[in-house]
């Protein structure tokens, strides 16, 4: 592996190696995106049952659960440049597979493709924010991911309408042709040298660390919140196309001119980017209201929204899932802030994090699987009531434990 260069010697303009690599991912990332909004609309079409949908739109999250470690090694030893271009034309590959109709194996090869991709992606967005200094890292990674969520928002936008005008295979190709847009620009990013760090995934199959993860009560409930927040994220998107499609018929008039993949996509692109124009809001508001307070808050309107999407109809549909989506993204901000400072007061701060991050991307990737599957048999309604009320109690869990801790000390 080259010797790593010296912090002095990294690139003096970590910003403008931020934006040209956020760039690259969030065109890269547009492929991904475009299937959450169209891939279960057109199931029927492309000859896949809901119960493969299920599978494919998990198949990425499954393999990065070894892929991550595997991108981080990678990296380490061959430096950022040439792993990063790979991931871009890995990418384009994936999304250009989407649209060719060889059936359900290549797509489940293509997803699995992308999940490999997206590990080296995301290292290589790291890689980025590691070439400034430590007073800028907060700011450089919310640019970061403020434009790769701009990249899924604008897919699905994008994406959802020209399926509704023009259909499957128009919607898939001009959308893989903006995904090969990611690798000139990837050619253009000016690495400074080795900014590699050692690969922190390593201690996620370790024994260890789950053992110290689940060490105190209130690891446990905070554990059990993320991975129901990313079980009922992963539901709700995956399923929310074909839901409105079921609920909501062309010639509603809410819908005169727009077709259901217009409405899908731009309800996912408030989801993509909600982190960005909500997320300081809400985090003033944990700050004034506390973070445990936050969470209850946040998920009674998760409640009440998924309860008001199977019950209402014309505009409040759209409505209460927008209310969902804001509202999930409050609570991704408000529990990723609660695991850190759960994380410092553990005895293995490092190991806390990491497990909590793979038991989060296990739970954004049953998500669709149990939606696909044991939605088919519920409906979706009673899935997402069920795990947003299970939710509640787990937060109110939380909440109580936390309080008690406080007090304790």
């Amino acid at each position: 592996m080259a010797e790593q260069e010296p912090v002095s010697a990294r690139s003096n303009k970590p910003t403008q190696l931020v934006i040209t690599v956020a760039s690259a991912v969030g065109l890269s990332i547009m492929g991904d995106s475009l299937m959450y909004g169209i891939l279960p609309l057109e199931a029927e079409t492309l000859g896949f049952t809901l119960s493969q949908v299920g599978l494919l739109l998990s198949a990425n999250r499954l393999i990065r659960l070894a892929s991550n470690t595997w991108a981080g090694a990678v990296f380490e030893r061959l430096g950022p440049r040439l792993p990063f271009l790979g991931s871009t034309i890995l990418g384009f590959l994936a999304a250009l597979m989407y649209g060719v109709g060889w059936g359900f194996v290549v797509f489940l090869l293509a997803r699995v493709g992308w999940g490999i991709a997206w590990s080296g992606l995301r290292q290589g967005g790291y890689e980025a924010v590691w070439s400034g200094d430590e007073r800028h890292k907060g700011r450089l990674m919310g640019v970061l991911f403020g434009m790769i969520r701009l990249g899924s928002a604008i897919s699905v936008v994008i994406g959802g309408y020209l399926r509704d005008q023009y259909g499957y295979q128009v919607s898939v190709s001009v959308i893989a042709s903006l995904t090969a847009l990611a690798i000139p620009v990837a050619l253009f990013a000016r690495w400074p040298g080795q900014v590699s760090r050692p690969a922190t995934q390593s201690t996620f199959v370790s024994l260890e660390g789950w053992r110290h993860a689940f060490r105190r009560t209130i690891q446990r409930w905070l554990l059990a919140a993320g991975f129901l927040h990313a079980l009922l994220e992963g539901v709700v998107v995956a399923t929310a196309s074909v839901f409105l499609a079921g609920r909501l018929s062309e010639g509603n008039v809410m819908l005169a001119g727009i077709g259901v993949g217009t409405v899908a996509g731009a309800l996912l692109a408030v989801r993509w980017t909600a982190n960005l124009l909500f997320g300081p809001l809400i985090g003033a508001l944990s700050d004034w209201l506390g973070q445990t307070p936050t969470l209850v808050l946040l998920v009674c309107l998760v409640l009440a929204g998924v309860v008001g999407a199977s019950s209402l109809s014309g505009v409040w549909l759209p409505l209460s899932l927008l209310v969902v989506f804001i509202s999930l993204a409050g609570l991704f901000v408000t529990l990723t802030a609660a695991s850190s400072g759960v994380a410092t007061q553990a005895s293995r701060p490092h190991l806390f994090v990491g497990v909590y991050t793979t038991i989060v991307d296990g739970g954004a990737a049953v998500g669709p699987l149990l939606a696909f599957n044991l939605g088919q048999f519920t409906g979706f309604e009673a899935l997402y009531i069920s795990i947003a009320a299970v939710l509640l109690v787990v937060v109110l869990q939380f909440w109580r434990v936390a309080r008690r801790d406080s007090v304790g000390s």
